[in-house]
């Protein structure tokens, strides 16, 4: 099977308690772009925490709130993201800013537009266009499908994630099976009294 995911960012941090618990904190912003095909990383120098993506033609995109990340995500206000040169970041573009002061801050701590606006940047090696879509069950059979647009594939993981989180935080279902994230794209499954809800990223031209 190809790989769809890139790989996990290679350091000695990786067994320090305050990364893991970073880079699993904000896995719903890393994933997205791991599955861009950027190796992402939590950075924490200086106890100033920013997510970090290397878009390998040089730049990279740097992710932080108003300030540094806190380590809880909820207590983020909005997003800033910039991209940089990796070797001299005095070089860089902002390129989102959804605080409470930012130009995008009419989207709040969503994901979706952030993404997108990183999905258009001009870089080599692009990954795929991707399909989020969601087929809901009845218990007594009935069923009726769900499905959002081409996307890039930051965009297509985010909108997974919101849709997933709206299941289970709105619609009280509870996710009974998710597909391990290196064999292939996003998908879960979901229960709710009967009810089975399945939501999937796939390519577009599949």
């Amino acid at each position: 099977m190809t790989t769809t995911i890139a790989a996990l960012p290679d350091h000695n941090r990786l067994n320090d308690p305050l990364w893991q618990r970073l880079f699993h904190n904000y896995g719903h912003v890393i994933t997205p772009l791991r599955y861009a095909g950027w190796v992402t990383d939590v950075e924490t120098c200086g106890g100033e925490f920013v997510v970090r993506a290397d878009l390998r033609d040089g730049s990279e995109v740097i992710i932080a709130s108003e300030h540094s990340l806190p380590v809880d995500p909820a207590e983020v206000t909005g997003w800033t993201a910039i991209r940089q040169g990796a070797e001299d970041p005095s070089t860089h573009t902002v390129l989102y800013d959804s605080t409470p002061n930012g130009p995008q801050r009419h989207h709040g701590t969503s994901l979706i537009p952030l993404m997108a606006r990183i999905d258009g940047l001009d870089v080599p090696g692009r990954a795929p266009q991707l399909i989020v879509s969601a087929t809901f069950t009845a218990p007594y059979g009935a069923s009726h499908n769900q499905v959002a647009g081409d996307e890039g594939p930051a965009t297509a993981v985010a909108r997974f994630s919101e849709w997933s989180w709206r299941l289970t935080g709105h619609e009280g279902y509870r996710r009974v099976w998710l597909r391990p994230e290196r064999e292939g794209y996003p998908m879960a499954v979901f229960e709710s009294a009967g009810h089975v809800a399945t939501v999937r990223v796939t390519r577009s031209n599949d």
